[in-house]
C-alpha cells in the first residue's frame, strides 16, 4: 500500500502508469470535453513489498471533442495509492520566490538540486477581445517547501509572444483511510491568472540522490503481489479534473506489475 514518508508528491507521476511492456492510455469524457493521458513506468518488474526506485514519463491531453478550445481547467486532485514511497529526506528544496519570474536557465541555476522531473507544455493564452492563441515551452517540477509544509512545484516558461514565467504550487495531503493514501491538489487560475490555461504536457519524472552516505530516490515503488504470485493489479491513482461551468471529470489508473526475484 502506497505511504509517503517524506509528505511530497509526485504530481503528475500518479495521472498514469503502464501494464508490462509499455505505454497504456486512458481516456475520461464528459460531453464535448476528453481528458487523455499516457503514461511509462520502469522498471516493470520490482521488489514484492520493498519499495525500489523508478521512472515515470507522463503525457495528458485536455481537449473539446468539437475541436474548439475546452473549458478552463479549474482545479486538479490526484489521489495516489498507497503502494509505494515518495522519498524526500535529505533532498533541497526550492521556493515559490525564487522562481516565480524566472527564465527556464534561471531557474534550473537556482533550483536544480532540488529539480525532480521535466519536459514540455502547451497552452492556449487568453487576451481580453482577443481569439485564444497557441503557445508552448519548458515544464520543470521541483520539490518544494512553502513555510515549513513540503510542496511540489511546477515552474512553466514560455518566451512567445513575450517572455512569461509562472509557479504552479500542488498542496499535499494525507488521506487516513481507504486504497489511496496521499493527495495531491492545485488551483491552476490562481497560479496562472489571466494568461490562460495549460492543455498538454510531456514528463519525465526521475530523481536520485545521496544523502548521508545513502543513494536514495525520490519515487519508489513495489509490486504488492501476495506470496507465490508473480504479478498483481491494484488502482494506482484517481484523478479529479474541475472545469469552469460543468461537473467534475472523474477517472481511475490501474496499474499491473510484477515481480522481481
Amino acid at each position: 500500500m502506497l505511504r509517503s514518508r517524506a509528505k511530497a508528491l509526485a504530481v503528475l507521476l500518479a495521472l498514469l502508469v503502464v501494464p508490462a511492456g509499455g505505454a497504456f492510455a486512458a481516456v475520461v469524457q464528459d460531453g464535448d470535453v476528453r481528458v487523455s493521458v499516457l503514461s511509462q513506468i520502469a522498471p516493470y518488474r520490482l521488489l514484492r513489498g520493498e519499495p525500489t526506485p523508478i521512472a515515470v514519463f507522463v503525457a495528458g491531453h485536455v481537449e473539446a471533442t468539437h475541436g474548439g478550445v475546452p473549458p478552463q481547467l479549474r482545479r486538479m486532485k490526484v489521489e495516489v495509492n498507497r503502494h509505494g514511497l515518495l522519498q524526500s529526506k535529505g533532498l533541497p528544496v526550492c521556493r515559490v520566490s525564487q522562481i516565480k519570474t524566472a527564465t527556464t536557465r534561471e531557474a534550473l541555476r537556482t533550483c536544480t538540486p532540488a529539480l525532480i522531473g521535466s519536459g514540455r507544455f502547451w497552452a492556449h493564452i487568453v487576451l481580453a477581445d482577443q481569439v485564444p492563441y497557441a503557445t508552448h515551452g519548458r515544464l520543470l517540477i521541483f520539490n518544494g517547501r512553502e513555510g515549513s509544509r513540503s510542496t511540489i512545484l511546477a515552474h512553466i516558461f514560455t518566451s512567445n509572444p513575450f517572455p512569461s514565467s509562472f509557479v504552479v504550487p500542488f498542496a499535499i495531503s494525507h488521506i487516513h483511510h481507504g486504497a489511496f493514501g496521499t493527495s495531491l491538489t492545485a488551483p491552476l487560475p490562481q497560479a496562472l491568472g489571466d494568461w490562460g490555461y495549460v492543455d498538454r504536457i510531456k514528463l519525465n519524472l526521475k530523481r536520485e540522490y545521496r544523502f548521508e552516505g545513502r543513494r536514495l530516490s525520490y519515487f519508489n515503488a513495489a509490486c504488492p503481489a501476495p506470496a507465490g504470485i508473480d504479478r498483481a493489479a491494484f488502482p494506482l491513482a484517481r484523478a479529479t479534473f474541475y472545469f469552469e461551468g460543468r461537473r467534475p471529470l472523474r477517472g481511475t489508473v490501474e496499474k499491473t506489475c510484477g515481480v522481481r526475484r
